[in-house]
Formats: structure tokens, C-alpha cells, sequence
């Protein structure tokens, strides 16, 4: 049975949502297993690209290492439904970070993603983020 364009926007929302707990939870771990074991293209974080994903792990655990917290909220999420098993997502989110050296930044931050589901559920094939200060705080 194909699955409804809402049922797969919810599922990929949800998904998504999930994720941005692990984010905030500074889980690398956790963060890594939406990404596709299988069919993983690429991620994109500002101007690095990674092909492997490996490559991609080591930098998100590096990158939660330097943060003491940090806080992503989604401001506006958009899910699009491509086929029975792919969807794209954006999102336009805020960041609020306590860095180990006592710097508070705070970012305007954006995904772009191409989920695929699997026989484990809905994973990351491609991702793209960017993020820039947010001088109004």
C-alpha cells in the first residue's frame, strides 16, 4: 500500500524532530543514526563537504566537543513528499550555543534534506546546512 503524501510528511517531520533532540542533547551518536548506513551521498556544514560518512561523524563529534550546550529551534520546517520512500525537507531554524571558552553565539541556521525511508525508517541520504550570526540576538 503507498503511503499518503501526509502520512509521509508526518513521518519525516516527526523524524526530524527527533533528530533536532539529539542535536540539542549534543549526542553525536544518536545524531549520526539518521544518516543512511547504506545510501549516504553527502553532507554539506558551510563550506565543508563530506563524501563519506565517516568523515561526517568525526566532524559532528567534534563539533558538539567545543559546545558546553546548545539549543536548535526549528522555526519553519517544510517536508515534500517526492516518492513513497523519498521526501525533501528545509528548515529555518534559530541556535543558541554556550561554547567551552564562554562565548553565547547565536546563529540563523537552515537544512536542506533528502530523506529516504528504509527498512529501518526514514533516513538522511543528503544534507545540507548553513548557518550565519545573528547580530539582532
Amino acid at each position: 500500500m503507498r503511503a499518503s503524501a501526509a502520512s509521509i510528511v508526518k513521518e519525516v517531520t516527526d523524524t526530524f524532530a527527533r533528530m533536532i533532540t539529539a542535536i540539542d542533547e549534543k549526542d553525536a551518536g544518536a545524531r549520526e543514526n539518521y544518516y543512511s548506513r547504506e545510501e549516504f551521498v553527502s553532507a554539506v556544514a558551510g563550506g565543508d563537504c563530506f563524501g563519506r560518512r565517516g568523515d561526517w561523524v568525526k566532524a559532528i563529534t567534534s563539533c558538539f566537543a567545543e559546545r558546553d550546550s546548545q539549543h536548535l529551534e526549528p522555526r519553519e520546517v517544510q517536508a515534500i513528499p517526492l516518492a513513497a520512500d523519498a521526501a525533501l525537507l528545509t528548515s529555518q531554524d534559530t541556535v543558541d550555543m554556550q561554547l567551552k571558552g564562554g562565548e553565547r553565539p547565536r546563529y540563523r541556521h537552515a537544512f536542506t534534506m533528502i530523506w529516504k525511508k528504509g527498512p529501518v525508517g526514514w533516513r538522511i541520504m543528503h544534507s545540507h546546512e548553513s548557518w550565519v550570526e545573528d547580530s539582532i540576538g
